[in-house]
């Protein structure tokens, strides 16, 4: 290397060292206040989604595929159950909860931040997570059986749909596998 490149590596590898410093710096100093407002918002859509319960407590249970967190009411009032299944541009996240007796009591989607703007949001809507409102089994589509609540895809956003249908339906599964004991 020549003596005429060295001194502007050395400058330009001394900028980005600070650079990387600075930005380690501020992730340390931020992280705490991101957790704490993640928290919250968790907290605030386990509220959203089951409304009756006075405070919830996570429960240390065997987890089926696709079902991240359980969490109980300390009131008896149900659980709430988060779940992530894969739509069009990664992972859509799920919050359902559930009264004592199995009926879904609200569907919240908590992220789906890789989805398409304008076509997957549609499936993040209360217009489609609505239909999950009272069932206690749910079938996509024509495939839905007699005895399932028929959810109804999204038009336009097909995966995204799809994968809230399936975190929902690993969220049933899970309220299956607790057997209501809780």
């Amino acid at each position: 290397m020549n003596k005429d490149m060295m001194k502007p590596t050395i400058v330009l590898l001394v900028i980005c060292l600070v650079a990387a410093a600075a930005l380690a710096g501020t992730y340390q100093f931020t992280k705490p206040m991101i957790d704490e407002i993640n928290a919250r918002m968790a907290a605030e859509a386990r509220m959203e989604v089951l409304a009756a319960a006075d405070n919830f407590e996570q429960m240390d249970v065997a987890l089926v595929d696709g079902v991240t967190e359980v969490y109980k009411a300390t009131n008896g009032a149900g659980v709430v159950v988060t779940s992530a299944s894969k739509g069009f541009g990664g992972a859509v996240t799920v919050m359902t909860g559930f009264d004592a007796e199995g009926k879904i009591t609200g569907v919240k989607v908590t992220d789906a931040s890789q989805e398409t703007p304008g076509l997957g949001s549609k499936a993040t809507l209360p217009a489609y997570t609505g239909q999950f409102a009272g069932a206690t089994t749910v079938g996509f589509g024509e495939a839905a059986t007699g005895d399932e609540t028929r959810i109804d895809g999204v038009s336009g956003a097909t995966y995204t749909s799809t994968a809230v249908f399936n975190a929902v339906d690993a969220a049933v599964a899970q309220f299956a596998e607790l057997g209501g004991a809780f």
